[in-house]
């Protein structure tokens, strides 16, 4: 796995976190609000893992999920939400997402996933 991750929230504290936490171990970290530009990000910049919020201003991060999955096969995808009620887990995991990560969530999590990405790519 490279080092490069997009995080597409529209909430800037979850973004800010992410990033703050994620760079400490070396990620080249980049984040967007909507989903209109996260694909504009996607096109132009290779990503390795991808952290998509579930809903977004702009649109479904769930019902872009198989479609990012079929443009970039190798992208390791993150789903997040703050609504954690088993059924968009199981969505987002079946669509193709790497992990279900809900919020809020802990930092020792957060270095879980990754550890756990890294390994599995």
């Amino acid at each position: 796995m490279g080092n490069s991750i997009l995080i597409i929230d529209d909430e800037p504290d979850i973004c800010r976190l992410l990033q703050l936490n994620l760079s400490k171990y070396g990620y080249k970290v980049k984040y967007v609000h909507a989903l209109s530009e996260g694909w504009q990000f996607l096109r132009s910049h290779p990503t390795d893992v991808l952290f998509l919020d579930i809903h977004l201003p702009d649109g479904s991060g769930l019902e872009a999920l198989p479609q990012i999955k079929k443009l970039y096969p190798a992208l390791q995808v993150i789903t997040i939400s703050a609504y954690d009620n088993g059924l968009e887990k199981e969505k987002a995991l079946t669509a193709g997402a790497a992990h279900f990560l809900p919020k809020p969530f802990n930092v020792g999590k957060l270095q879980e996933i990754i550890t756990d990405v890294k390994v599995s790519d």
